[in-house]
């Protein structure tokens, strides 16, 4: 087991150098099984995650079967992202024990619809696709009942070598989707719709060989831009696609701070007109699926809140366990009321002090990590392997800002 240990209260100040999308790769790497003709991928972040994607698909191209090694898939809930291609390849496919965050239920409801709208029947934990059905030139309209992210993406995979018509209603629009789009596209898939909630798609016999680049990771964009707001904009972050962003900066408002572009380089400012009005009313952030306010953006801003004056509201809508690591928080000295498993309130300023945490999951990781630089004292972070893998050379990069921070 993996550890951060942090001596908080340094100035930290200098460049943020981004990764490549995390969420993107994951579904990216699935998608590979589709591309026979070879799919080659650029910035690539070096991240556990992708590691044991990479391990999945490496024993899945070797081996050509319908079942997934258990021992790797039991560790991402990425693994589901396979289903949509081994039932495109081989009509068959058995639903894996997926890992991933305990960040509360998470079901695979949108992922059935999806399977049994392509013509699918499921048995237990068996999927069988049989080709005469999903290759009988009829239009596939599908309407999800929710906007999952993994879903949407196995209804473009299945799509992409389906020589028909697909309308997918109600999909998720996040850009990591929408670049699992543009690769398909690259590959000769016609997609109409990316980016919206309606996507158009007719697939084709085979993928062209393609090279694809993977776009900037925003939630590693955002985290960075707590970052920036607690220490006086003396961070900053170099960003290409801020024109998709725009709820995440409208985010930062609510916490009298304005995210200013000085030429491609993103940092965050007070906004003093802002501050008198914000603190005379309770501030309320909640999530949605994009392009709303994101779920995993919802621990690190409630770090910044409770830096900032006034009081604050937090409404994670989306999963019942995400506030769970507030009482770490708590015992940081942060003044905040959990007012049930969706719901905290937070009051700031407060002076955090170092104390002896836990990971539970990728972004309240990072949440803690973001608390321990700001805090007074020594930090100790356990379970830092979940934080790696959602973010590349983590400490490295603090390092290089000037945090003192080592990883054993």
């Amino acid at each position: 087991m993996s550890r951060l240990i942090i001596k908080g209260g340094k100035k930290l100040k200098g460049e943020w150098p981004l990764s490549g999308n995390k969420n993107e790769a994951l579904a990216l790497i699935a998608a590979s099984l589709l591309f026979k003709n070879g799919l080659k991928l650029k910035n690539v972040p070096q991240i556990k995650d992708v590691k044991i994607m990479t391990e999945i698909a490496d024993f899945m191209k070797k081996n050509k079967k319908s079942v997934l090694p258990a021992e790797l898939s039991s560790k991402i809930r990425g693994s589901l992202l396979f289903m949509g291609p081994l039932l495109a390849l081989t009509g068959k496919a058995i639903i894996p024990r997926s890992g991933g965050d305990k960040i509360g239920l998470r079901k695979i409801d949108a992922h059935l619809e999806i399977f049994k709208a392509f013509g699918a029947t499921i048995s237990n934990n068996k999927i069988v696709l049989p080709k005469r059905k999903f290759q009988n030139g009829h239009e596939v309209d599908i309407w999800l009942s929710e906007p999952s992210v993994t879903a949407t993406e196995n209804a473009l995979m299945l799509a992409a070598l389906r020589l028909g018509r697909t309308i997918i209603k109600n999909a998720a629009s996040e850009p990591h989707v929408v670049g699992l789009g543009q690769a398909l596209q690259k590959g000769g898939v016609k997609i109409k719709g990316l980016g919206t909630n309606f996507l158009e798609i007719r697939g084709v016999k085979n993928l062209k060989k393609t090279d694809y680049e993977l776009k900037e990771d925003y939630m590693e964009l955002a985290s960075i831009l707590v970052l920036s707001a607690i220490f006086k904009g003396k961070i900053k972050v170099k960003a290409e696609n801020t024109k998709e962003y725009g709820k995440i900066f409208e985010g930062f408002e609510k916490f009298g701070k304005k995210v200013l572009d000085e030429n491609g380089f993103l940092k965050v400012a007070n906004n003093y007109d802002q501050t008198d009005r914000l603190e005379k009313q309770i501030q309320e952030i909640s999530d949605g699926p994009w392009p709303n306010f994101p779920s995993d953006l919802m621990s690190p801003v409630i770090i910044l809140a409770t830096q900032c004056r006034g009081q604050y509201l937090f409404h994670e809508k989306m999963f019942e366990s995400r506030l769970y690591f507030i009482d770490q928080l708590k015992a940081m000295g942060a003044k905040t009321v959990l007012c049930d498993p969706h719901r905290v309130l937070v009051s700031g300023p407060s002076k955090l002090h170092g104390s002896h945490m836990a990971s539970p999951d990728i972004r309240a990781g990072m949440a803690l990590v973001i608390a321990a630089l700001t805090a007074k004292g020594v930090s100790t972070i356990d379970n830092a392997e979940q934080i790696d893998r959602g973010y590349e050379n983590l400490a490295e990069k603090l390092q290089n800002l000037g945090a003192d921070i080592k990883q054993e």
